[in-house]
């Protein structure tokens, strides 16, 4: 099966629909997990970005592990966090300690997890797939959602993110996410056709996660209409996500 004819169905009637009526601001703020995944920001930098984030009723705020003790008591945005990045080759023992951890201290609603995408590219997928298959049972187990970072900008072909994301979907996963914003291809039209399609051809519940390099309301607004266009159901925060950092920004000088 190829792809890329389809996919330029998908882009042409997405991009068409976008130039008939643009995603209003309010509809694309809700879809956003605003994220700030900075080793280096400070208490009060943190402190800010979730403050803005509950100004705008954003769909949740994305930060690391070790500040999410800076959001204020009872928080009323989700809170996201990241395991296993970003490079996604750490050992399961310690990305399931980890999660364990996250659990424990009651801080995080949603987990980001990398797929060890460098394991699949290098001929161990089975391995790989395991390892995410333990870090999902594990959240489950604690009653968190579960994004998968595939790291889509490392795959050399729509084909090979259409096959991994349909492996994911079947053994169990809240969400599919395109990129971990650390590499240098990000989110691309053609890996969320990918994974869009992997998602209607499994006929199972899965979200998925725009996010690297969405800086825009037009990059925004075509994934969204050609999410919309995919799946044939209007983009709600519990199936459709942007993970962004400057998006807001964009949308609010508007």
């Amino acid at each position: 099966m190829t792809l890329h004819d389809p996919f330029n169905l998908a882009l042409e009637d997405a991009t068409h629909h976008l130039s008939i009526t643009k995603a209003s601001r309010e509809e694309l703020i809700s879809l956003i997990d605003l994220t700030l995944l900075d080793g280096q920001a400070t208490k009060e930098d943190i402190q800010a970005l979730a403050r803005k984030a509950a100004n705008q009723q954003v769909a949740a705020i994305c930060i690391f592990p070790n500040h999410l003790s800076h959001l204020p008591a009872n928080y009323p945005i989700k809170r996201a966090t990241v395991v296993n990045f970003p490079e996604g080759n750490e050992e399961i023992s310690h990305v399931l300690s980890s999660i364990e951890i996250i659990a424990s201290r009651h801080e995080a609603d949603e987990i980001d997890y990398v797929f060890p995408y460098q394991h699949a590219l290098a001929g161990q997928e089975h391995e790989a797939l395991l390892h995410c298959q333990y870090a999902y049972e594990c959240t489950k187990q604690h009653g968190l959602t579960f994004k998968v970072i595939l790291e889509t900008g490392a795959f050399d072909s729509m084909n090979m993110i259409y096959n991994l994301s349909l492996s994911i979907i079947r053994q169990g996963c809240d969400f599919l996410k395109t990129s971990t914003g650390k590499i240098a291809v990000g989110a691309t039209p053609s890996a969320a056709f990918a994974i869009l399609s992997a998602i209607r051809d499994s006929q199972l519940s899965c979200g998925i996660k725009l996010s690297g390099g969405i800086r825009t309301i037009e990059d925004a607004s075509l994934y969204l209409r050609l999410a919309e266009h995919m799946l044939q159901k209007r983009p709600e925060k519990s199936w459709f996500r942007i993970g962004a950092s400057s998006l807001l920004d964009d949308i609010l000088n508007q």
